[in-house]
């Protein structure tokens, strides 16, 4: 388990679980390190499995948005999977609009999320 004050991370079986811990994915810089890191995090991990989980996530900018969408492209690059859950309803409204919602997987829970990564082994 890797702990940061953005989030936390823990292995399910085969499946990286990151699990953001701040309410609110605003500033630049903190989306900046949060995507460096996290790209850190998947690279090297082909045929990954990974879950994000937002279940502790009020509000996210724009540009956590398009950060979401620069880690899926390398998820893709790496031949890894990436599915997220825990996306409150006002935040899963965003996604409904901006059609985010069909580019990923979302689920309600972690064990709904890892529950769908083996069915699709």
């Amino acid at each position: 388990m890797t702990t940061d004050s953005l989030y936390v991370t823990r292995e399910v079986g085969d499946v990286t679980v990151v699990s953001f811990q701040q309410s609110q994915i605003l500033d630049a810089m903190t989306i900046e390190r949060m995507g460096t890191t996290l790209k850190a995090l998947i690279e090297g991990k082909a045929n990954g499995r990974f879950v994000f989980d937002f279940s502790h996530v009020t509000y996210m900018s724009s540009s956590a948005l398009g950060m979401l969408i620069g880690l899926q492209r390398r998820i893709l690059q790496e031949q890894a999977q990436l599915k997220l859950c825990g996306v409150r309803d006002d935040i899963m409204e965003v996604f409904r609009i901006t059609k985010l919602d069909t580019v990923f997987d979302i689920y309600k829970d972690i064990r709904a999320t890892t529950e769908a990564f083996r069915k699709n082994l």
